[in-house]
């Protein structure tokens, strides 16, 4: 399995050299969104039951994307996050306490300045449905950012009626209006500039029928740099796995070393179930520019 990783990851960074000039290329950091589908503390029942080996396989993709931080959803608590940093050396983590079962966080190796927030409960709009955002902030370089890490409302087989996914559409579109507020009002009365939404939105850009992230769209101060992924799960939908930015933060974007790490074109199918129905994003931000906050 290892083999296969750094097979692929080398392929891309292969790619990604062939395309530079002769000039040295920017200083970047790497920043990716994982949803790790139930990822548990081992203690039954599990939701998704994994052996250590499974944690190491994840700890492995994580670890050999070129990531550096990552934002992370789906995990059930401190101990199920711990159970995975036993396999990733340098790195560390922190994690929402609002999310009951489902809590969202971030992993970041040594050398970069991540100190978390808190969470932001106003994200819950339905204390018992919905997950709490997790506000980090985080610095490389000249480049500061802060960062809230989201899993907004579903729409899925436990919306069993019309009614309960009539309400998850509602919950998700009240969620994004949340959003939009909340990085407006850091912007408009801090001086922070670089701002960062990232994570599983459960929803897309663009969207032709009950669109649920028009607030977003639709605030000038804030672009999805990640708009164009489709997943990896079925090419001919859209991903919903996401990386929002303010303007400022966007000017630091190299659109052309976006990527998604598709373990499931790796792996055997047996083996790429046990990681997660989702692929780990990443991209990356320059930071040797003189930061304007």
């Amino acid at each position: 399995m290892r083999m296969i990783f750094l097979c692929s990851l080398m392929a891309v960074s292969v790619a990604l050299l062939s395309c530079a000039t002769s000039h040295q290329p920017p200083p970047t950091v790497s920043i990716g969104t994982f949803n790790i589908e139930w990822l548990g503390d081992g203690i039954e029942p599990e939701q998704k039951p994994r052996t250590d080996a499974d944690y190491a396989a994840i700890a492995q993709l994580i670890s050999e994307s070129g990531a550096e931080v990552v934002a992370v959803q789906e995990i059930e608590n401190d101990s199920a996050l711990h159970r995975l940093l036993r396999y990733m050396p340098g790195w560390h983590g922190a994690l929402s306490r609002g999310g009951h079962r489902q809590n969202v966080g971030v992993l970041y190796r040594d050398g970069l300045d991540c100190t978390p927030i808190g969470d932001y409960y106003p994200l819950a709009v339905d204390p018992e449905r919905n997950r709490a955002g997790f506000i980090v902030s985080c610095r490389k370089g000249a480049f500061d950012w802060l960062m809230m890490v989201v899993h907004l409302k579903s729409s899925s087989r436990y919306d069993s009626t019309e009614e309960l996914r009539r309400r998850a559409i509602e919950q998700r579109r009240e969620q994004a209006a949340i959003l939009a507020c909340w990085a407006d009002s850091v912007l408009t009365t801090t001086s922070e500039r670089d701002v960062l939404i990232i994570g599983d939105f459960n929803d897309f850009p663009k969207r032709s029928r009950q669109s649920t992230l028009t607030a977003l769209e639709r605030d000038s101060a804030l672009v999805f740099l990640t708009e164009g992924l489709t997943s990896c799960l079925d090419h001919r939908r859209k991903a919903i796995d996401h990386i929002l930015a303010s303007t400022s933060a966007a000017r630091h974007w190299h659109p052309e070393r976006l990527r998604m790490i598709d373990h499931r074109a790796m792996l055997p199918d047996h083996s790429a179930s046990r990681i997660s129905d989702h692929c780990l994003v990443v991209g990356e931000f320059e930071i040797s520019p003189l930061d304007n906050d």
